[in-house]
C-alpha cells in the first residue's frame, strides 16, 4: 500500500465570492447537485471551488494542496502519511521510494525502527527542534529567565553559523564562530575584547544540553536515562572544550564593609524624598527647597523605607533578587524562631529552603507587611533595581568599582553576607547551609571576600615559639585592639564580646539571635568560632 496523494482542507470563503449551483456526477455516475464559490483573485484570476459546511456552520471552500504527500506502510505496518514538499509528482515518487526502501531495511532488521525515526527527524528545521526543546524546558519547570537566555543564545548561533537542520551541527563552526564574538569593556568602552570565559561557557552549555536532548537523554532529579525520542545517533557537542572561567572573571563582586552597609541603607533611605525635594536649575540649584504635598513626601518616605529594607534583608539572608521579588507575605513566619519559608518553585537550585531571619530584621518585616494580605509580595522589587542601587551607592559615597576592579552590584550584597559570616566566626560548615551552596569552596572561596577578613587578629593568636616577654603582656592584646571596621581600613576586626557580656540583662538574648554580628550593632552569635582546622 503505497500510493501519492494531493490532501484536501478548507478555506474562509473569499469575501466577494458567488455563490453557484452545478450539477455533478460522482465516480458511480450518480449525478449530484452541488454549490461551488467564484471570485478573483488578487492576480486577476477567475478561481472556483467546491463549497463545505465548516464546524461553526459557516460556508468554507474546499482547497487542494499544491504539493504531495506520501501514503504508505512503515517497517512496523503502521500506515503514515508524509509531506513530501515537492509540486512535481515524479519528485514527489522519488521521495516515496526511498520512505518504501527504508520500510524494506527495517523489515529486514538492518535498521532498528529508532534509526527510521532518526531519519525522518532529518527532514524537520532545525527550528522546530529547538521549538520543541524550549517546550521541554518549560515542562520540566526550568525558570523563565533562564528558558529565555537558552532560546536567545541558540537562535543566535543558529543564524551566525547558517545552521538549518540537525545534519549541520558542527563543533567546529560553533568554536569558530564564538572565537569571533567581542564585547565591550565595562572600564574603558573604546576597548574590545573577546566574550568572557562565562559567556563563553554558557554558548557551550546550552548546546551540549540540547545534543544531549536530541540523543534520547532525560533527566528525573538527579538521575537520567535514554528513553527519550532520539533525533541523533549522537551528541555532536558532546566534550566540547570548556574555558576557565576563575582565570577570566570580568565582574568580581566585592563585599561591603559595615560602615559601607550603613551608608547604602541611610542614603536608600533619603534619597527617594530629599530627590523630590531638589531644585534642578536656577539660582537655587541643588537646595532641598523644592515644594512637596504632603501625601507625596508620605508615598516618597515610603519608597525609601521599602528600598533600605530590600537592601538589609538581601545582606541579613542572603536571599538572591529573583528570590526576594517571588517571595509572598505568607512565606514570613515570626514564631519563637523567625524564618523565611523558600518555595522550590522561586528557589535557584528548585529544593525548598527555611532561611533564619535576625530578631531586628524580623520585627521590620512584621511591622512592614501589617495589614495586608497573605498572597501578597512582600517587596516591590524592580526589575531596574540595579540601576537604583548604583544611584545609592552614589548618593552614599561608595565607590562602584575599587582600585582592584572589583565590583558592588546587587549580588554582590550576597556576597557581603558570606563575608561577614567569617567574620562573625561562623563554622564554615554552618555558613555553607546559610548560603544554600551544595560544595563548601563555592562559600569559603567565591562568597568569601578575603580582603576583609582580620588576617593580622588571627597570626597573633598563635601562641607557638612566642617570647616569654610577649606571653606576660598577652592579657592586654584583646583589649587593645580595635574591634570595628572603619572607612578606608583594608581589614575589618570582629566585635569585642567582652563590652556585650558587661550588659547582662540583655546578654541572654543576644546570645540567642541568629545571624552574624557587627552590622547595625545587633547581638552577637551562637555559631561555632572558626577553629584552626577550619577553612578560613
Amino acid at each position: 500500500m503505497a500510493t501519492l496523494l494531493k490532501k484536501q482542507f478548507t478555506k474562509p470563503l473569499p469575501p466577494d465570492a458567488k455563490i453557484v449551483s452545478r450539477t455533478v456526477k460522482d465516480r458511480s455516475g450518480k449525478a449530484e447537485c452541488k454549490q461551488f464559490a467564484q471570485w478573483t483573485d488578487r492576480n486577476g484570476k477567475k478561481r472556483s471551488a467546491e463549497v463545505s459546511t465548516g464546524k461553526d456552520g459557516s460556508q468554507r471552500i474546499k482547497v487542494e494542496a499544491a504539493t504531495w504527500t506520501a501514503k504508505f506502510r512503515d517497517g512496523e505496518g503502521t500506515v503514515c502519511e508524509v509531506a513530501t514538499g515537492c509540486r512535481d509528482k515524479q519528485a514527489a515518487q522519488s521521495v516515496l521510494d526511498d520512505l518504501l526502501r527504508r520500510s524494506e531495511l527495517v523489515k529486514a532488521k538492518v535498521l532498528s525502527p529508532a534509526q527510521d525515526k532518526i531519519a525522518d527527524h532529518q527532514r524537520k528545521s532545525l527550528s522546530d527542534h529547538l521549538l520543541a526543546y524550549v517546550e521541554h524546558l518549560k515542562s520540566r519547570g526550568v525558570r523563565a529567565d533562564r528558558i529565555k537566555t537558552t532560546e536567545t543564545r541558540m537562535k543566535r548561533t543558529a543564524e551566525a553559523c547558517g545552521w538549518r537542520s540537525l545534519s549541520d551541527l558542527n563543533v567546529d563552526s560553533l568554536e569558530h564562530w564564538l572565537g569571533t564574538l567581542t564585547e565591550e569593556s565595562t572600564n574603558d568602552e573604546s576597548r574590545i575584547k573577546p566574550i568572557s570565559a562565562a559567556v563563553f561557557n554558557g554558548f557551550v552549555e546550552s548546546w551540549v544540553a540540547f545534543g544531549f536532548w536530541c540523543i534520547g537523554k532525560r533527566m528525573a532529579g538527579k538521575r537520567w536515562h535514554l528513553n527519550g525520542d532520539k533525533r541523533l545517533l549522537t551528541n555532536p557537542f558532546e566534550g566540547m572544550r570548556r574555558r576557565d572561567a576563575k582565570q577570566d572573571r570580568r565582574r568580581v563582586a566585592r563585599a561591603m564593609t559595615e560602615v559601607e552597609l550603613t551608608g547604602l541603607l541611610d542614603a536608600a533611605r533619603r534619597r527617594p524624598l530629599e530627590d523630590a525635594m531638589t531644585i534642578r536649575t536656577g539660582p537655587n540649584k541643588g537646595e532641598l527647597a523644592a515644594r512637596v504635598s504632603d501625601e507625596r513626601k508620605a508615598k516618597l518616605k515610603r519608597v525609601g523605607q521599602e528600598r533600605a529594607l530590600i537592601y538589609k534583608t538581601l545582606v541579613l539572608t542572603g536571599l538572591r533578587a529573583d528570590e526576594l521579588r517571588t517571595l509572598s507575605i505568607a512565606d514570613l513566619s515570626f514564631g519563637d524562631v523567625p524564618f523565611i519559608r523558600l518555595r522550590h518553585s522561586n528557589e535557584k537550585n528548585r529544593q525548598g529552603s527555611t532561611l533564619a531571619i535576625r530578631s531586628d530584621l524580623a520585627a521590620e518585616l512584621r511591622e512592614w507587611i501589617k495589614g495586608r494580605e497573605r498572597s501578597e509580595k512582600v517587596f516591590n522589587v524592580s526589575k531596574g533595581i540595579l540601576r537604583i542601587m548604583n544611584l545609592d551607592l552614589d548618593a552614599a559615597g561608595i565607590p562602584k568599582v575599587d582600585a582592584d576592579g572589583c565590583v558592588v552590584h546587587i549580588h554582590a550584597l550576597r556576597h557581603s553576607f558570606g563575608t561577614h559570616l567569617s567574620l562573625a566566626g561562623v563554622a564554615p560548615r554552618v555558613a555553607q547551609a546559610a548560603m544554600r551552596h551544595s560544595d563548601i569552596a563555592l562559600t569559603m572561596n567565591t562568597y568569601t571576600d578575603a580582603r576583609l577578613l582580620d588576617t593580622a587578629e588571627a597570626v597573633e593568636s598563635l601562641q607557638i615559639i612566642r617570647p616569654k616577654a610577649c606571653t606576660e603582656l598577652e592579657p592586654l592584646a584583646p583589649t587593645l585592639a580595635p574591634n570595628r571596621v572603619q572607612m578606608g581600613q583594608t581589614e575589618s576586626f570582629p566585635d569585642n564580646r567582652l563590652e556585650v557580656k558587661e550588659d547582662t540583662e540583655n546578654y541572654e538574648n543576644c546570645e540567642k539571635t541568629a545571624g552574624f554580628a557587627g552590622f547595625l550593632e545587633v547581638g552577637v552569635t551562637r555559631f561555632e568560632l572558626a577553629t584552626s582546622t577550619s577553612r578560613t
